[in-house]
């Protein structure tokens, strides 16, 4: 009898121990997500840097050191070189943009001042200009705002690359330190998910720089042949919006037709007609072709996981929304539905 209540005291204790933790892991999840994000985009960086050096040793058959660091050069090289070529292009044209931007929201204002519908619109937004121009103390505020998110911004780049040569440099220790935490049975099984997220995330991360250079690539030479003003640096805005899916293409599109809006609406609607056209191109012609070797992910889970994360995390959620939840289905496709549902 004394037997059974001890047994039963230590299960009642370690239930609610177990439970303790649950709830300590969930509040520090939801008070550090940002964290674990940037911790989610070193990895993301450390796979990137790791199949390079893997792809170099295979080639050279330099020691993996070595060929992690020519990975490294490689890869800041291939940047600086880009924005040393291309930089006084997109600062003369990005200088050009700041001007003709304002242009063109005149022209659309002149194209709704033709529409009974527009002119209303046009009316409610004069009478409440007033209200909608900040005064000084907002402008200090918002100019102060800018300074410390670029700041945070940058502080986060520098953590997220520190993060990722860290992991690259050494990832089979990390990974076994993280094993170790779960009980010996469940190593050899936890290993091989592993293995299966990281062969994901390398074909994911090649596959999206993929698509984008051919998004930046056609989205240029398009511009270019309408005579459409800015062509590089909207290329380069597409390029880069392009990696966060559905929702970047269309972030991209809007400085496209406000700058084309300058030549007229036939030129506005040419370059509608592109972009749709370039992204269509991408969904249903490159994307499954280069993505083939790696996790389909339901476009409609991507969406959601965006407005999700975005709500929750910010900028940094809406960025890393699609590959974080080509590792999430691969943990359940693997850990629950083949290991647990599917088990007998």
């Amino acid at each position: 009898m004394p037997d059974q209540e001890s047994s039963y005291i230590r299960k009642v204790i370690t239930t609610t121990f177990i439970i303790a933790l649950i709830v300590a892991g969930i509040v520090l999840l939801i008070y550090a997500i940002h964290f674990f994000f940037l911790v989610f985009a070193g990895i993301l960086f450390a796979v990137m840097l790791r199949a390079m050096t893997n792809w170099i040793h295979r080639l050279t058959r330099l020691p993996k050191g070595l060929a992690l660091a020519l990975a490294n050069i490689i890869f800041f090289g291939v940047i600086i070189l880009t924005g040393v070529i291309i930089a006084p292009i997109i600062r003369q044209q990005a200088l050009d943009m700041s001007v003709t931007l304002p242009a063109a929201i005149g022209k659309l204002e002149e194209q709704l001042e033709k529409t009974p519908w527009g002119e209303r619109a046009l009316n409610e937004v004069y009478l409440s200009q007033d209200k909608l121009l900040p005064n000084m103390e907002e402008l200090i505020s918002r100019a102060r705002n800018i300074f410390t998110s670029t700041i945070g911004t940058i502080a986060n780049v520098m953590i997220i690359i520190v993060v990722g040569i860290f992991f690259a440099v050494a990832p089979m220790y990390y990974q076994r330190s993280f094993v170790r935490l779960f009980p010996p049975r469940h190593r050899t099984r936890l290993w091989d998910v592993m293995e299966i997220s990281y062969q994901t995330l390398k074909w994911w991360i090649f596959g999206k720089l993929l698509t984008m250079v051919v998004v930046g690539v056609l989205c240029w030479l398009g511009l270019a042949f309408l005579g459409i003003r800015m062509a590089l640096v909207l290329a380069v805005i597409a390029f880069f919006l392009d990696f966060i899916p559905h929702i970047g293409p269309i972030l991209a599109a809007v400085p496209a037709v406000l700058v084309a809006l300058l030549d007229g609406p036939m030129a506005a609607l040419y370059v509608v007609i592109l972009y749709v056209s370039v992204q269509s191109f991408e969904s249903y012609v490159v994307s499954p072709i280069v993505f083939q070797q790696t996790v389909s992910v339901s476009p409609v889970a991507t969406l959601l996981s965006i407005v999700l994360f975005g709500i929750l995390v910010g900028p940094i959620g809406v960025i890393l929304a699609a590959p974080l939840v080509a590792i999430l289905q691969i943990i359940i496709k693997e850990l629950y539905i083949k290991d647990y549902l599917e088990k007998d």
